[in-house]
């Protein structure tokens, strides 16, 4: 797609800790920076949050990103080139006490630098998009390599829900203000931030010439499916219960870590590229949204992609009671304490699938325009 004759092309590097590889999930921000690039802008991708370290976690992703990308950029396609930055160490968020007591310190010292190929497109930026976690230690850096760029924090999850360290919620909270603009997918995640921020609201998008080209079923003919999408907040316990409900339905769950043994109506895939799961979602009989979540954690829903994903789909969903969803295709269950498994698995198939559960859905072309028209907005 041709950019916008109108609009200037813009120099954009985005920190995050995702990574731009082949066969892994993506998320919102590979989404906007694609349809960014595809509109004309010069997009750098720059992960961050790993190092050495990711050898002991995920030996396949490290391996891909020291094999490409290890601090250098890659080309990934017209105007997009995505680059690791791969030091021996990182700091990182713990649920130790003790090590988020030294990750004040081990935060701010990892934020401090930046290797050159990082700088030297951080310098010549007309904007830089920090996702929210560990990119927030980077900000006082970027500010001091180019005081000129506007600044867009792209802010997809409380700190305190995804259990990110101390110290970043007081980077966050320090530099909230300074942010040429806040971009949240949710009303409630805008209203729990810290104050004085310019926040925009901008739903999350779906990939619409994926999603409207038609693909075989992946399933056995006569089958019935549902399908679980994401690792967000997954409630293992529920959807085991629906499996042990439903044994006539097969369960598919992809991206979730499953602890222990599954029913054999459940299949469990792991990580997979987005492509190659958009067949199962199109054919899939019901979508399940199985959020483990408090009060403090609904807007994780409001803004859940899985979401705008199966209605853009028409799929019925199953999702917890505690989620304020408006859509007609949502059946909600109790958090805790349902009962009725079997009679909610039999609503979502006898559901009649609608074109109009995708009603006001917008597609990521959307998305990034607005995001980015938030960015470059005059106050």
């Amino acid at each position: 797609m041709a950019g916008d004759a109108t609009e200037p092309r813009r120099k954009i590097v985005i920190l995050t800790s995702h990574a731009f590889l082949r066969g892994y999930r993506k998320a919102s921000i590979h989404f906007v920076a694609s349809r960014w690039a595809e509109q004309g802008h010069d997009v750098h991708f720059l992960t961050i949050g790993h190092s050495w370290l990711t050898l002991l976690k995920d030996r396949p992703r490290f391996r891909a990103l020291s094999g490409s990308q290890a601090n250098r950029f890659q080309t990934i396609g017209v105007n997009l080139r995505a680059g690791a930055y791969l030091p021996p160490l990182h700091a990182f968020s713990s649920n130790n006490r003790f090590l988020n007591a030294a990750n004040a310190m081990l935060f701010r010292l990892y934020g401090s630098y930046l290797p050159r190929f990082a700088r030297h497109v951080i310098a010549a930026a007309d904007l830089v998009l920090i996702e929210s976690g560990s990119a927030l230690a980077f900000f006082d850096r970027i500010k001091r390599l180019n005081p000129k760029a506007r600044t867009l924090y792209f802010c997809r999850d409380l700190l305190r829900s995804i259990r990110a360290a101390p110290v970043l919620q007081d980077i966050q909270a320090a530099a909230v203000s300074r942010f040429d603009a806040i971009c949240v997918p949710s009303e409630r995640l805008g209203a729990l931030l810290p104050q004085g921020g310019r926040v925009r609201v901008i739903p999350q998008g779906v990939d619409a010439a994926v999603f409207d080209r038609d693909q075989p079923s992946p399933y056995q003919a006569g089958s019935r499916n549902a399908v679980s999408i994401g690792n967000m907040l997954f409630d293992q316990p529920s959807v085991a219960a629906m499996a042990a409900a439903a044994p006539d339905v097969n369960f598919h769950v992809f991206g979730a870590q499953w602890s222990g043994w599954a029913l054999p109506n459940i299949a469990i895939y792991g990580e997979r590229d987005f492509e190659s799961i958009v067949p199962y979602l199109q054919h899939a009989d019901f979508g399940i949204a199985p959020y483990r979540l408090t009060a403090d954690e609904i807007y994780l829903a409001e803004s859940s992609l899985k979401l705008a994903q199966y209605s853009y789909c028409g799929l019925p969903i199953l999702l917890p009671d505690l989620v304020p969803f408006t859509r007609a295709n949502g059946i909600a269950y109790r958090l805790d304490g349902e009962t009725a498994w079997r009679e909610k698995v039999d609503a979502a198939l006898a559901m009649r699938r609608s074109p109009t559960f995708r009603d006001g859905i917008m597609t990521w072309d959307e998305v990034a325009r607005q995001t980015l028209a938030a960015a470059f907005e005059t106050p």
